[in-house]
């Protein structure tokens, strides 16, 4: 199944310039990246009630945190886990270089889900945004070549297991009003 969905997404690859344009722009490391980057400094600024800034802080934070987690998640899978990429054993219609990292789970979709699903958690509508601003990361990667369907969906789990795991971080909690509190004195907050 998960061949039979990744050769249906990458044959889309190839036909029409447009659509590879579109795919090569969303794939690349530094556009969904920096779209959830910015999406975080937008909700670290927004509101203007103390309680609902506090909050949207505390999810930044919180956001930062589940990253590190799921990059961390990755790595440790990485190291008993090593899927070629679909390149590699595959002729395949490529539109983004070629990586040579273990492709499962997708690092790139566990980072962008974890962004997604720690917003999600406290903001609902900014994470269903970065939520979508994922998805299509994930669909570019497979489309592009780089991914199969399984490594997305399952960086996509370690990016919302990770956004879950940064909840019940012991001592966050003072950590993210430690930062909030120093942001505040700096005028940063």
């Amino acid at each position: 199944m998960d061949l039979l969905l990744f050769r249906l997404l990458n044959d889309l690859a190839g036909h029409w310039p447009w659509l590879d344009d579109m795919v090569r722009f969303l794939v690349n490391d530094y556009v969904a990246p920096t779209a959830l980057s910015l999406a975080l400094l937008g909700l670290w600024f927004s509101g203007s009630e103390v309680y609902g800034r506090r909050r949207r802080q505390f999810a930044v934070v919180q956001a930062i945190a589940a990253v590190l987690l799921a990059n961390g998640i990755v790595k440790l899978l990485n190291l008993v886990l090593f899927r070629p990429r679909p390149f590699a054993d595959l002729d395949v219609t490529l539109l983004f270089y070629r990586p040579t990292d273990s492709t499962l789970p997708s690092n790139p979709a566990a980072v962008a889900f974890a962004f997604a699903a720690t917003v999600y958690l406290h903001e609902r509508t900014w994470g269903l945004w970065m939520g979508l601003v994922a998805a299509l990361f994930g669909l570019a990667r497979v489309i592009a070549g780089v991914h199969y369907p399984l490594d997305v969906v399952a960086g996509a789990g370690v990016g919302i297991l990770a956004a879950h795991l940064a909840q019940r971080l012991p001592g966050l909690g003072r950590l993210a009003r430690l930062v909030i509190y120093v942001g505040r004195r700096l005028l940063l907050a």
